[in-house]
């Protein structure tokens, strides 16, 4: 039996797939480091923060764009809480992150910030629902939170 051209291609596309596939998944779903966490933590602050200050001058729109950046960057802070990572080194991560991106190119920023919060709506895509619940709440008390002027 002769198989044409086109359809070895076709089977040798579809292979390929399937092994794209099965190699990128565990990268995928692999937990980021606390120093990745804590860079796209920080990434996803600077992206709420000027969104938060549209909210606080009564934008109405803008609490729906906020919640889903605060979500992200709690699924985060989650992952890194369960790799037992907390208090000073949690802080001390997040403000050497922040330093690394204060001197970031505005277009590298923003497409940190874009990958950051698909991949943190991917860590709580595969959470449980236990922990989809506690980034939920907490992302809610977060946005609460921000409604707030900051203190000076």
């Amino acid at each position: 039996m002769r198989m044409t051209l086109s359809c070895r291609l076709s089977r040798f596309r579809s292979l390929t797939l399937v092994l794209t596939a099965a190699l990128a998944t565990p990268c995928a779903l692999a937990d980021p480091s606390p120093k990745q966490a804590a860079a796209c933590v920080a990434a996803l602050q600077a992206r709420a923060e000027p969104i938060a200050q549209r909210m606080r001058e009564g934008d109405v729109g803008a609490e729906a764009q906020l919640l889903p950046v605060v979500t992200a960057s709690f699924a985060f802070v989650g992952v890194v809480y369960k790799q037992g990572i907390r208090g000073a080194e949690a802080d001390a991560l997040l403000k050497e992150a922040e330093k690394a991106q204060a001197g970031m190119p505005p277009a590298d920023l923003e497409h940190a910030q874009s990958a950051c919060q698909t991949q943190g709506e991917g860590l709580l895509k595969n959470a449980s629902f236990f922990e989809r619940q506690f980034v939920s709440r907490a992302a809610r008390k977060r946005v609460d939170r921000l409604r707030k002027p900051p203190a000076a």
